[in-house]
């Protein structure tokens, strides 16, 4: 496979911008996709999304204030409703008809603001992906948010090939047996799953600490399902082999949100959500800890690969692929399906 990457992204999609206790009434800026997103809530808790760029001088909206639910522009003046039309320009004439910056439909779902980059009346809020049995009743979650200089579907390879954990990972997510088991993938028109299973084993050292395990063997359930390019879902499962209390089996859900930033950087906006130890602090804690070092791991492995891949000036270098990297080649197939209907102004079917 080489190192080149596709030149763009779908655009007739939903992508996460933001989690949503990040939006208030002060300003969130973000770059999604190569474009500049002004988010910010009405009065009335609603979310708005804006290009954040005023069509007057560029000036970015974001270092500007709130009038009621309007936009003042910190520049000149100019001031936007939260649907982008001018209504004020310091000069006390009609704003042109062309003053308005562009609105980006939002919908709020689960614990993430989702934005619409196509075109907006193709939006269609019921293939918002559903996240919400994640983190309901009887769940405890916590959440985070990285920028990471990389390609977004290198992210999403390195959470589909879970080999890596045995080595970035190890005494934390990973045991030397996971790398060695075989992984189930499924495919269809539109979503990557993959399927590991190892069973009668030691677990992990984080999740041996946080479920009470040390000393057990475990049956060591992983699920990864990608519905869109979007975000990575991913279950753990552990079935304790020698329990001793009534309590059997511990599930933790994964969410990474996965949003390009540009070309060579992404969002990941992470929710894990558990149903064991629920309300426990001292857990949450360690949870916290466990996963934060993991993730930072994660991060800098990907800043380390996309330094590599820019200094290195030879055009012809090829990477070296195996059975473990299938379920990322199909994912690039059905990216680049997408943006090829993108291309052809086709629309694209996101499944919930």
């Amino acid at each position: 496979m080489s190192d080149n990457h596709s030149s763009s992204y779908p655009r007739q999609l939903w992508w996460v911008a933001a989690l949503s206790e990040e939006v208030t009434r002060t300003f969130t800026s973000r770059w999604i996709a190569d474009r500049p997103v002004l988010l910010y809530r009405r009065a009335d808790g609603s979310p708005v999304a804006l290009d954040n760029r005023c069509v007057h001088r560029s000036y970015p909206l974001s270092s500007s204030w709130l009038e009621g639910d309007n936009v003042v522009c910190g520049y000149h003046g100019f001031t936007y409703r939260p649907d982008g039309k001018c209504i004020r320009v310091p000069s006390g004439e009609t704003p042109p008809p062309d003053a308005q910056v562009h609105s980006y439909p939002v919908v709020e779902s689960g614990p993430f603001l989702w934005i619409w980059t196509g075109d907006p009346d193709a939006a269609d809020p019921t293939t918002v992906p559903d996240t919400s049995p994640m983190t309901g009743d009887g769940w405890t979650v916590i959440t985070g948010h990285y920028e990471i200089d990389a390609n977004y579907l290198d992210l999403h390879e390195n959470l589909l090939d879970l080999t890596h954990f045995s080595y970035l990972h190890a005494g934390n997510l990973g045991t030397d047996a996971w790398a060695s088991v075989p992984v189930q993938v499924e495919l269809s028109d539109e979503t990557v799953r993959t399927v590991r299973l190892l069973e009668n084993h030691e677990p992990p050292g984080l999740y041996a600490r946080v479920m009470g395990l040390v000393g057990h063997t475990v049956d060591r359930h992983a699920v990864a399902t990608v519905p869109t390019p979007a975000i990575h879902l991913a279950l753990g499962r552990l079935v304790d082999l020698q329990p001793e209390t009534d309590r059997i089996d511990y599930n933790l859900y994964v969410i990474h949100a996965i949003t390009p930033i540009s070309e060579n950087r992404l969002h990941q906006f992470w929710v894990i959500s558990r149903d064991f130890a629920v309300g426990d602090d001292s857990v949450t804690e360690q949870l916290l800890a466990g996963t934060r070092q993991a993730f930072q791991e994660d991060v800098d492995a990907l800043n380390a690969i996309s330094d590599m891949k820019r200094r290195d000036g030879r055009k012809d270098y090829r990477q070296v692929s195996t059975t473990s990297d299938k379920a990322g080649h199909q994912l690039r197939r059905l990216v680049g399906r997408a943006i090829r209907r993108d291309e052809s102004g086709a629309r694209v079917v996101q499944h919930a």
